[in-house]
């Protein structure tokens, strides 16, 4: 496996947006980028340039708006392997080799992550997600350039929408999907302080300039000129008032929340599927059991628990925590006696609080909030 060590946080998008990452060259980071696709199939129809999305990969011009398709950012499957360090920590490493069929190709002690697993065992090569929080356009959810994201809808509603005269494969972005995603992040860029890596995102306004005095801020497509890259473009708003861009990927946190399927949480524990057809039944779900009755308390994250066999869920353990130390975003706790359903990432009034690992465990199916949003996923069942 080629050597990435000589990435460090030096190398940050947010600090230079000339930056390099040796990332770039790496078999599987290379191959995750933007893609326009047919909205009912999500057939791959053009390449995105990996420098600037105003372009196809073959220089004319591309059509983000939609009439084209949906705008969606490809991650293909890896391998990784996970070892305990004398603190029982985890160390995570992510090889260079892309994933047969069958996953029967992987160096010695690396598996699939279990993102890219089908239900019949068999490798999905990549999942896609929504390059953009998902907008409402007739009758479906969509990932498109130019709009206010789409808010005020249950988690169902917004399911409803993904799937609306499409298949199963469609639904709303996974817990599954989000860890393989954090990994990459955290991996690439050697630091879990995701603001300081890329930039604060759209998070630094008021509640009613993000709603009402001036939400023209937060319409998607701001970071295009980005390409496939990481950081952010500041567009006279400033850092905290911009989206943020992971290899495509817009608003990871910030702007508005999404809510995450196949992951819910109980006075039991965490309950957890990559099943499309399992992610809206919590009977049929797995379940991390873990006596959460005496909750994990609001604040900054600390640890992750790392079950054996579980250790690439990043499922919050403890709180304790600031703005600059151990995972440096925020966790909201379950409420007792309720099934919670997750949030990620944070709305535009959450400040030094938001990040890639920011949840919120404390809504329920029927809550509607205008700081709720959803992201359109494709992932073969």
């Amino acid at each position: 496996m080629a050597n990435y060590r000589e990435n460090t946080k030096a190398q940050l998008p947010h600090k230079s947006q000339l930056y390099s990452s040796p990332f770039d060259n790496h078999p599987i980071y290379s191959n995750m980028g933007g893609w326009v696709c047919d909205t009912t199939t999500m057939a791959l129809k053009y390449k995105l340039d990996k420098n600037d999305w105003a372009k196809k990969a073959d220089g004319t011009p591309s059509n983000l708006t939609g009439t084209d398709g949906d705008v969606m950012v490809k991650v293909p499957a890896f391998y990784i392997r996970v070892t305990r360090q004398s603190n029982g920590k985890p160390k995570f490493e992510i090889d260079d080799t892309i994933p047969d069929l069958y996953g029967s190709n992987g160096k010695a002690g690396f598996f699939v992550h279990p993102a890219f697993r089908m239900p019949n065992g068999q490798v999905r090569p990549y999942f896609l997600w929504g390059a953009y929080k998902g907008y409402e356009k007739d009758g479906k959810l969509r990932s498109i350039s130019g709009v206010l994201p789409t808010v005020s809808k249950t988690k169902a509603s917004f399911q409803d929408l993904a799937r609306q005269g499409r298949n199963t494969n469609f639904g709303l972005t996974a817990a599954f999907e989000r860890w393989a995603i954090m990994l990459m992040f955290y991996t690439e860029f050697g630091t879990l302080d995701s603001q300081e890596a890329c930039g604060r995102g759209i998070v630094d306004m008021t509640w009613e300039e993000g709603l009402t005095t001036n939400p023209d801020i937060r319409k998607t497509g701001q970071s295009n000129s980005l390409g496939d890259r990481s950081g952010y473009v500041d567009g006279g708003n400033g850092n905290g008032k911009s989206s943020v861009r992971y290899r495509g990927i817009e608003d990871i946190w910030g702007n508005v929340w999404e809510f995450l399927s196949g992951i819910m949480v109980t006075d039991k524990g965490w309950y957890y599927t990559n099943e499309h057809s399992k992610m809206d039944n919590i009977s049929q779900m797995s379940l991390y059991a873990k006596d959460l009755s005496q909750k994990v308390t609001n604040g900054y994250l600390t640890d992750m628990e790392y079950p054996v066999g579980l250790e690439w869920t990043f499922i919050p353990k403890s709180t304790g925590g600031s703005t600059s130390t151990y995972y440096c975003d925020y966790f909201v706790t379950h409420d007792s006696g309720e099934e919670n359903l997750v949030l990620a990432g944070a709305d535009w009034d959450n400040a030094s609080a938001a990040g890639l690992a920011y949840w919120a465990c404390d809504d329920v199916a029927s809550d509607v909030y205008s700081t709720i949003g959803a992201r359109l996923s494709y992932a073969q069942q």
